[in-house]
């Protein structure tokens, strides 16, 4: 098990966890995102591949056929 970063006291342990940020005016939610989280602190590390993944969908281009999801409250 790895040392955590922050605290440096603490062991990183594998655990799923929910991934939040702002992008642009949007809040992005994305559910079980592996990570490392600290049993001291709980400072999170998220997997570097799953992280690549989330900028790849975040980045590419939409789908022809699709359209885009907007808000309930039609802002």
């Amino acid at each position: 098990m790895k040392t955590c970063p922050a605290c440096r006291i603490g062991r990183l342990r594998e655990r799923l966890m929910t991934y939040l940020e702002w992008h642009g005016s949007s809040l992005l939610v994305a559910s079980r995102m592996p990570a490392l989280v600290c049993d001291v602190c709980g400072e999170q590390v998220y997997d570097d591949h799953a992280m690549d993944n989330l900028q790849q969908l975040l980045w590419s281009e939409p789908l022809r056929g699709t359209s885009s999801v907007s808000n309930s409250n039609g802002r």
